[in-house]
């Protein structure tokens, strides 16, 4: 299956194929789609706080109360067009927050930066990479 990844805000975006922010250049595409570009009829970048919605079962997110906050700072997101979000996030358009897929994991928002539930999801991936 592989060394368990973990990608963060834009570690999260080059999994795709591409992206419109630099569409010359080409993502990991490891997953299905592109990134796009957030609606223009919201606040852009969509910078602060916001919760996020299990699809699926997921082992980034488990033991976190469902009411959690996490801290964006993103203006361009991967639309989960392809399901492959284990959770979403809505800001103008619903886009994908949280994937989980074979040995990638990855999140559009900033643990580092979301206090005592962030910690929970990178302890939830230390746990899964041990």
């Amino acid at each position: 299956m592989g060394v368990p990844f973990l990608g963060i805000c834009l570690g999260l975006q080059v999994l795709f194929k591409s992206s419109e922010e630099a569409g010359q250049l080409q993502g990991l595409n490891l997953l299905p789609g592109i990134v796009s570009a957030l609606p223009p009829t919201v606040k852009l970048p969509h910078m602060g706080w916001n919760q996020v919605a299990k699809k699926r079962e997921s082992s980034l997110l488990a033991d976190i109360d469902a009411r959690a906050y996490f801290y964006f700072a993103h203006s361009y997101a991967a639309l989960d067009e392809h399901g492959a979000a284990a959770a979403t996030c809505s800001h103008g358009a619903e886009f994908t927050a949280v994937i989980e897929h074979k040995n990638i994991y990855a999140v559009q928002f900033h643990p580092e930066k979301s206090g005592d539930p962030g910690a929970r999801v990178l302890q939830n991936f230390l746990r899964l990479a041990a």
